[in-house]
């Protein structure tokens, strides 16, 4: 299974091997995606992300947008589209041809979750059912300000589920930073992350938290909105002891951080330090926060890009 978002331009894409191509981000507004496809046929639909099986063997999973505001997501079958798809699996990954040429038109009407698949009597690909489903969603709620995802308007995709974006009502318009959890399955660790935040409150320890993200104006919340940490560096062996100022905070809390590799710990002029990234931090004994404090020398010194900023693409 690949997790994809929409980020790359076609040109990078061609150049990439097979298995790069799977796990690339390809951008549906760019005009280099003009391809000879149906502009009739779900015109007013965007492909958001996609989990695809590229063995075919298992359900692939897709979160669209349809009409600019409502978000839906389709599961399609095994072997649904093998007669129309190449080797690569290309043709399901790429939104035009997904769109135009693959799926069956969309449904109207109120749903927000879709099965594609053949039909048993007639073997057209179609809609088998398209239903209202209780999506989850993080539930701890506890800051007052609730923000539209759709609202915010992208600059820079740093990894899969987190982007810089801006948005008119925050920070003066200056870019922010956005997390989100849209798969059931990334939920726990985005309702976990969320709570650790709650935690640490206004201390310094990571950046300000802003507000929940909601999926669409009235949707489930999908995830958060912190600052964008500006003009910091990823810690290294020399920042041992500004590091363990940071760290010994959380730890005053009870808090075992649980990834404290390099990149989630960055260091500001005179040697500030805000930490990043709590999906894995825990309520935890006093022995095992002693235990984390011995790892962070060696944290530090690592050369390897592990945990590291993987720019996927950008304005």
């Amino acid at each position: 299974m690949y997790r994809l978002n929409l980020y790359s331009h076609i040109l990078h894409f061609k150049a990439l091997t097979v298995n790069n191509r799977l796990a690339l981000l390809s951008s549906l507004t760019d005009p280099l995606y003009t391809m000879n496809v149906s502009k009739a046929k779900n015109a007013n639909v965007q492909l958001l992300h996609c989990l695809v099986d590229d063995a075919d063997t298992v359900d692939s999973d897709y979160r669209f947008l349809v009409d600019g505001k409502y978000v839906k997501y389709v599961t399609t079958a095994p072997e649904t589209f093998q007669q129309f798809v190449s080797e690569d699996c290309f043709e399901r990954l790429f939104g035009p041809v997904l769109l135009g040429e693959l799926l069956p038109p969309f449904p109207v009407g109120s749903w927000n979750k879709g099965h594609v698949a053949k039909d048993p009597k007639t073997g057209d690909i179609a809609f088998i059912t398209a239903e209202v489903v209780a999506l989850p969603g993080v539930e701890n709620l506890w800051h007052p300000v609730k923000l539209n995802e759709l609202d915010f308007t992208q600059k820079e995709s740093v990894r899969q589920r987190v982007r810089i974006s801006t948005h008119p009502e925050l920070n003066d318009g200056k870019p922010v930073l956005i997390k989100t959890a849209v798969w059931p399955w990334e939920i726990p660790a985005m309702e976990n992350e969320t709570a650790i935040y709650e935690r640490i409150g206004d201390k310094g320890i990571g950046p300000k938290f802003l507000g929940h993200v909601t999926e669409g104006s009235e949707g489930r919340v999908v995830g958060f909105v912190v600052e964008c940490v500006q003009d910091a560096r990823t810690a290294g062996p020399g920042d041992l002891e500004s590091c363990k100022r940071a760290l010994e905070q959380l730890h005053e809390l009870g808090i075992k951080h649980g990834d404290i590799n390099k990149h989630n710990f960055l260091v500001q002029e005179g040697d500030n330090v805000i930490m990043i990234d709590f999906e894995t931090s825990t309520q935890c004994s006093s022995q095992e926060l002693k235990d984390e404090m011995k790892t962070l020398k060696e944290s530090l010194e690592d050369l390897s890009f592990r945990g590291g900023r993987e720019v996927i693409g950008s304005e």
